[in-house]
């Protein structure tokens, strides 16, 4: 199906509900099912590019495919013998970093393998100083790729383009931390990082620790704090959990300002900021919640109907279409938002 036709009313709700709180009750449709080139279980990173309308998948089992969103397709497959054990991935105008991790030992791959977004080939594979490369983000503004290393409990940064530079290792707390490092973001020239139970606040430029809050979260396999997301409009950081619910916490103090439910705790968050949505991707369920960020409210949760945790998932900003990874039929499920 292509959804392209589908998000005119969709487009128009958009414009209604920038900056405003929901109307009426969300509900949520689903319109198309994408197989995935992998075996069933779950996906560890979803990513949505404006730039090129794709959507990138980590596949369960190793690889990365590129889905083209207007004709529910994939497009581009990077299979498992060139990106093993794929973690997040990031992207800028011309590249895309994917994270290769096999962790420890002598032969294993750990690397920053770098896509062309203008030929679809891979231009260069980078060693990476640290173990395990988990979560990326850039800072397009200084051409800098940060990737979070899970077994250095480090953020290794690197210059942006073909062939990334390492530049320096940013050091983070706990210093024998548990479950260790997730992912971490740039938020108002601040790094923010994710680790056991805890957030922290960085300086990028210098590696100091400004801020530092333990939620005294259970940890289990997958952790205690995730991902975030940033709020501008009401300067706030929602950060997801595995134990914890969503955490919404103030970017100076990284006190809890509010936290609200969630069904089976979070891997993946994202927010579509025009339509007032926040999403929880659930990693103890096949499904995703949903929130009111205007009103910091919990609305609903959308079952996939799968046997395998959903786990990770992105937004579509202007068609609001949310990208679910449905692993236990090894495919992407689109979701369309009704009013």
């Amino acid at each position: 199906m292509n959804v392209k036709n589908l998000l005119a009313s969709v487009a128009m709700l958009g414009g209604m509900m920038t900056g405003t709180a929901l109307a009426s009750p969300v509900t949520f449709k689903e319109i198309a099912k994408i197989p995935l080139p992998c075996t069933p279980g779950h996906g560890d990173w979803v990513a949505f590019d404006p730039g090129t309308n794709s959507v990138y998948v980590s596949m369960h089992g190793g690889g990365m495919a590129v889905v083209d969103a207007t004709t529910d397709t994939v497009s581009h497959v990077f299979p498992e013998s060139i990106i093993p054990e794929p973690n997040t991935m990031t992207f800028d105008d011309n590249y895309i970093y994917e994270t290769a991790a096999e962790g420890p030992g002598a032969g294993k791959v750990n690397q920053i393998v770098v896509i062309s977004k203008a030929t679809w080939q891979v231009v260069d594979r980078v060693n990476t100083v640290g173990t395990s490369p988990d979560g990326t983000f850039i800072d397009k503004a200084n051409g800098r790729l940060y990737v979070v290393m899970d077994d250095d409990n480090s953020i290794d940064e690197y210059t942006t383009g073909a062939h990334p530079k390492y530049i320096k290792k940013i050091m983070l707390l706990p210093k024998k931390p548990v479950a260790g490092p997730d992912v971490a973001n740039l938020y108002n020239g601040w790094i923010y990082a994710t680790d056991d139970a805890y957030v922290e606040k960085v300086n990028p430029n210098t590696g100091h620790i400004a801020a530092i809050v333990n939620y005294h979260l259970k940890l289990n396999q997958f952790g205690g704090t995730k991902d975030m997301f940033f709020d501008h409009l009401h300067n706030q950081i929602w950060v997801g959990t595995t134990t914890g619910g969503f955490l919404l916490i103030n970017p100076d103090t990284l006190a809890v300002e509010k936290r609200l439910k969630m069904t089976a705790g979070a891997d993946a968050v994202a927010a579509d900021h025009k339509l007032g949505i926040a999403y929880a991707f659930e990693g103890g369920i096949p499904g995703f919640d949903y929130y009111s960020i205007k009103d910091e409210k919990y609305l609903g949760t959308v079952k996939t109907g799968e046997k395998k945790p959903t786990h990770s998932g992105a937004i579509d900003p202007e068609t609001h279409l949310v990208y679910a990874y449905a692993g236990g039929d090894a495919e992407l499920d689109v979701y369309k938002p009704v009013m």
